[in-house]
């Protein structure tokens, strides 16, 4: 009996791990994404902007390590009610987190606007425009084909 448990458990973990590592991946390419403009920015412009840049973009990036967390940490068939109370208490706090963080990042007046924005669009943009095998994995097709 206690086996069983034990080995459900631990599928059900297995499962999450493989979502879990999906988003991080896709985290990973807009960090990427966000660290490449930062430099960029800070050959053509100054430090300031790209830090601003920097900043925005990880305000863009934050959230979505906690939704990903609340997400996968739970995961299979039979955990569909907590995983659906998860997805939405996630998407709640990262509203609320994203609010905040870039309320106190335009209250402090220590960064560049535009580039704040700029940074923050960048990291929603490299989120959609992740690489499709990171997609593809999660909904758990991993032989790469979309079909």
């Amino acid at each position: 009996m206690l086996s069983s448990k034990f080995n459900e458990f631990y599928i059900l973990n297995k499962l999450a791990l493989a979502g879990l590592i999906t988003a991080c991946k896709i985290i990973g390419f807009q960090f990427l994404a966000v660290v490449v403009a930062s430099l960029a920015v800070l050959l053509i412009q100054n430090q300031n902007s790209a830090l601003s840049l920097f900043v925005g973009g990880c305000c863009g990036i934050l959230p979505n390590i906690v939704l990903a967390m609340f997400l996968f940490s739970s995961a299979g068939a039979t955990q569909l009610k907590t995983t659906m109370s998860r997805f939405y208490r996630g998407c709640s706090i990262k509203l609320i987190l994203t609010s905040i963080v870039l309320a106190v990042i335009l209250k402090s007046q220590l960064f560049l606007v535009g580039f704040v924005f700029s940074g923050f669009a960048l990291a929603l943009v490299a989120h959609v425009l992740a690489p499709n095998s990171f997609h593809l994995t999660l909904l758990g097709n991993n032989n790469g084909s979309k079909w």
